[in-house]
Formats: structure tokens, sequence, C-alpha cells
């Protein structure tokens, strides 16, 4: 059911597939998580493959991809490891994209050729230990200094932060009783490493190659060149951000869950009980074909959504639909992988238990299930 793909990309597909199978089985996958290790090689690779250029317009030495190019990408890469298909969306989507819709051009001189080389990795630096889905609650200042500004504050948690060469860092630079409190909020691209910028990391049971971080601001200094786009409008530039962020997140997630789905379907056809396998018993099988139509309907909704905001523009609606229906889907999809494996899901290094919890980061990332209904109510009319 691929409709809204082009030879080129299924072409694509099949070279990433390759690529992964080869270089990351599923053992390479339990080893780097169990030892918490940085994919910085994954990363190299798709440098040296073109793909971090997939974003990229061509003037900088990228493709020009589209968004559902990146769906594409990003998905395939999530079937292998939510790791490296975070580190992929933080690393390039990120950076590419926001110097896009808001960079100068001196900083897409700078940036958007290392970007395309791997030589810099952007980390985006937006919740607040008291400010997450409340994004203007945060209390992160940056405060005009001569030939620059001055940023304090706390952010967390931030996804691959430590290891980024470049932190777009949202901080509050003026407050407009009045209007709106998302008015006041700015941009600034942050390199790593910025004397006063420390990071600790956090412990989460899943995604460890990727380092998530609490990031601390003392005192950082950053000159005026380093503003991105206009000051005091860092959230319209955000919001405009979060489509292609939205749908990679969903892509990823359908990818987690299509393996999962894959994984239980093998398992069942080799696990015997009662004298034949357990995938004839409808208790078994009727819970992953149920799974399966619905990562299939998911996957095209994702891919609708991005389509219209390759062909349309902004479409704040369609992603956060498309996010909300692959998280879901996906928690669906991957507890009921696992409750096929029974106990052998449980286990410590289990495929279907890792995967299970992987998804529900994806959920936790980008704005809840909850926040994304929020956005297609208010998209609706109904507030």
């Amino acid at each position: 059911m691929d409709i809204y793909l082009s030879p080129r990309q299924l072409e694509m597909r099949a070279e990433v597939r390759a690529f992964l199978d080869q270089n990351y089985p599923p053992e390479r996958i339990l080893q780097i998580e169990r030892d918490e290790e940085y994919p910085d090689d994954f990363y190299r690779e798709c440098a040296a493959r073109g793909w971090t250029g997939i974003p990229v317009p061509t003037e900088y030495g990228g493709s020009n991809g589209s968004v559902l190019d990146l769906c594409v990408f990003v998905e395939e890469v999530g079937k292998t490891s939510i790791s490296m298909a975070t580190l992929y969306i933080t690393g390039t989507i990120f950076g590419s994209h926001a110097l896009h819709i808001c960079g100068s051009k001196e900083q897409a001189d700078k940036y958007l050729p290392a970007i395309v080389a791997g030589d810099k990795r952007f980390a985006l630096a937006m919740s607040e230990p008291g400010a997450g889905s409340d994004f203007a609650a945060m209390t992160t200042t940056a405060e005009k200094v001569e030939g620059g500004w001055r940023i304090n504050g706390a952010k967390g948690p931030i996804s691959g932060a430590e290891r980024a060469e470049v932190i777009i860092t949202a901080a509050r630079t003026g407050t407009y009783p009045g209007e709106s409190r998302q008015k006041g909020i700015s941009l600034f691209l942050v390199d790593n490493p910025t004397k006063g910028v420390s990071f600790e990391r956090r412990n989460y049971p899943a995604m460890k190659a990727l380092m998530v971080n609490d990031i601390t601001y003392d005192g950082v200094v950053v000159g005026d060149d380093a503003v991105l786009g206009e000051i005091d409008d860092g959230w319209l530039n955000l919001a405009r951000l979060m489509d292609p962020e939205r749908l990679a997140n969903a892509a990823q997630a359908i990818g987690v869950a299509q393996a999962a789905i894959d994984d239980g379907v093998e398992y069942a056809r080799n696990r015997e009980q009662y004298g034949k396998p357990i995938a004839r018993f409808q208790a078994v099988s009727h819970p992953l074909a149920e799974s399966q139509a619905e990562i299939a309907a998911a996957r095209l909704l994702v891919y609708a959504a991005a389509h219209k905001r390759d062909v349309e523009g902004p479409c704040p609606m369609e992603a956060s639909m498309a996010k909300m229906l692959a998280n879901n889907v996906a928690a669906r999809a991957t507890s009921a992988a696992m409750q096929v494996a029974g106990a052998r899901g449980w286990e410590a290094e289990s495929h279907f238990l890792r995967r299970n919890l992987e998804v529900r980061g994806c959920e936790l990332g980008g704005g809840t299930s909850q926040i994304q209904r929020n956005i297609i109510a208010y998209h609706m009319g109904l507030r």
C-alpha cells in the first residue's frame, strides 16, 4: 500500500533496509543499547551515503528532499533502532528545517553544508522541567548585552544534546502584557561546547544509545549572529518547525510498530503449543492481524499528511492527527506483539520489551497525544 511513494522513494527505502540489515542486526542493536553506545558510526555512514542531505537544498550540497522522503527514511530506521531514528531527526531535520524556515543566509552558509557532511548535528532545547506542554511558561531567559545575548536557565529533557554540535535554544527575551504568552520567546544557535553550557544525563529505560539530557545555561554568551529568526517571534517559527518533527516522529513510531508485528508473526509461526504453531490459534493471530491493519492505516495517514505538507505548506492539524494515530497504534501493536511472546517478551533484553518502551517515548516526545488532540480540536473550531 505504497500509493504515495515514487520509484525513487521505494529504491531509497530498499537501500536503507539493506544497509541496516547488513550493519545493524538485532544483536548489534541490543549491544549498543545495553552499553549506551552513541551511534556515531551510523550517523557518519548516513552522511557518506548522502542521507543527512535529504532535507537540505541542492545549492548547499543536499538533495532537496521532501518531508515524505524524510518519513520514508525515518520509518525504515525506526524498524531497526529508535535511538538511531531519533538521532537522525534531531541531528538533521531540526537544524535543516529551522535554518530553512527562519535562518539567515549567513547561518545557512555556515551550517547547511556541515549538516550534509555530517559534521554538525543539532538538538532542539524547548522543554524545561517546569515548562513541557505549557511551553510559554519557560523561565530560561536571554538578556541583551553588548554584541550579543546572555542566556540563563535550564532545559530538559533534550534528546542527543550533549553530542550535538549546535543546540537550538528557546529563551524568553521579553514580556508583553495583554498579548499571547508565546510573544517574547526567541531562538538562539548555541554552539557546543560553549562556556557556561553543561549537561546531566537522564536515565530512561529505552533509547539509551542516544543520550537524553538536562542542560544548564549559566551566563552563556552568544553573539547577535546566533539569533535564529526575529527576536520575540521564536514561537511562530517553532510552530512551523513542528510539522516535519511530528511527522517524522509518527513515521518512526510506525517503523517500530511494524518491526514488532513482524517479530510477533515470526515467533507465532515457530512457537508450538498443543502440537501446533500458536499462529493457528485465533487468540494469537487476530490481535496481530488487527494491528497490521491499524499500522497500514496509520502509515497512509502519515504519508498523506507529509504529502500535504510538501504540496501546500504548513498543516498542523494533519500532522497532529498523524502523530496521535501513529503513536497510539504503535502502542497497541507493540503490546500485542509482546503478549504473543509471553514471558520471553518480558525478558530484559527482549526486542519485544524494547520496542514497547520505545513507542512510549515517541508518544511523549514532540507533544503528547493529549496535546495533539488539543491542536486537532482547535483547528476543528472546538476551542
